[in-house]
């Protein structure tokens, strides 16, 4: 059985104030020696000691907390996100409390009211529509906050990114490399920032090529009631189509389904996907898609929050990850 800090005391036969000052790392600020420090510690590991964590937060100050908020952390690009940020900060002695806005401010800010009260040591935040307020009431507790995958351009935050705008022009060159003419985009009905960089990189493309834009905004909020039905009757409607454009990979699993299925037999061209997913290698025929580096961007997300954590709050800044065009 692990022993206590007062049975830790009487075996060393020091106070018990000793003792829990070398565990939160306050022995030279305690004037305590080198030589007990490491006595101390030397025993607690070879006994195997680990303090509770409410105590430790009591005696530190500290909650060794991160919070993580996203989208949906059940789907392709937030689920492993989470994990490799939950892997990185592990490694660092922080755990990662995560909680999923499903796109919806009141929820975002809940969310973000909750893990104040947690005093949690920095937040990772890919947020929603409508929550500046409440990301300046994060810079006002002095709470280190990175913003990543989209933002909030009125409020001045660290900002981890992929650039949608070139990657959108990447996928239109590539539809337009295999003979789509006239290919069209289906997005969602969001002003979420990194679907209109998206959308936008379309309509440029469109002007600069002389392409008709035939764009097919899908409701966000009834995708699964509604989604299938919409798409399979606009593509009906658009028989020139020769290619779709999805702005992110659960668009691109709806059309599939919509339009690989014997109502949408007849919808028979290529699709192209912003994100990947393990689906569409194993498909035929497979789907091509700008892939997002999940890892880069973990590991700059941490290494600018812990930064942060460790050095105090500084000048914002902007941080661009670099996507893949796999073509298959």
């Amino acid at each position: 059985m692990a022993k206590s800090i007062k049975e830790i005391a009487q075996e060393l036969n020091v106070s018990k104030s000793t003792v829990s000052l070398v565990i939160n790392h306050k022995a030279e600020q305690a004037r305590i020696s080198k030589e007990l420090e490491k006595r101390v510690l030397d025993y607690v590991k070879k006994v195997g000691y680990k303090p509770n964590s409410l105590a430790k937060s009591l005696a530190t100050g500290r909650s060794n907390t991160i919070g993580l908020i996203v989208e949906n952390i059940g789907d392709s690009f937030f689920g492993p996100f989470a994990l490799y940020v939950e892997e990185l900060l592990r490694k660092k002695d922080y755990h990662v409390l995560y909680s999923s806005t499903l796109g919806d401010p009141q929820n975002a800010q809940d969310i973000i009211d909750f893990m104040l009260e947690k005093k949690v040591e920095g937040i990772l935040l890919a947020p929603t529509v409508d929550l500046e307020e409440h990301q300046r009431k994060i810079l006002e507790h002095k709470v280190p906050l990175v913003v990543f995958d989209r933002n909030s351009p009125e409020v001045a935050t660290h900002y981890v990114h992929i650039d949608n705008g070139d990657s959108s022009l990447k996928a239109c060159s590539h539809l337009q490399s295999i003979g789509c003419e006239n290919f069209g985009l289906v997005t969602i009905d969001s002003d979420q920032p990194q679907m209109l960089a998206r959308k936008n990189a379309y309509l440029q493309f469109c002007e600069e090529t002389g392409m008709q834009a035939r764009i097919l905004h899908l409701p966000y909020q009834n995708l699964r009631q509604k989604g299938m039905t919409t798409l399979q009757n606009w593509v009906a409607k658009n028989i020139e189509l020769d290619g779709l454009f999805f702005t992110t990979n659960y668009l691109c699993i709806l059309g599939l389904k919509s339009l690989r299925t014997e109502e949408g037999k007849n919808f028979d061209f290529p699709l192209f996907s912003f994100d990947d997913h393990e689906l569409f290698d194993l498909l035929n025929p497979k789907i091509s898609c700008i892939r997002q580096p999940l890892e880069p961007l973990a590991k700059t997300c941490v290494k600018v929050l812990l930064k942060e954590i460790d050095r105090g709050v500084s000048s914002p800044k902007e941080y661009v990850i670099s996507t893949d065009l796999i073509k298959r």
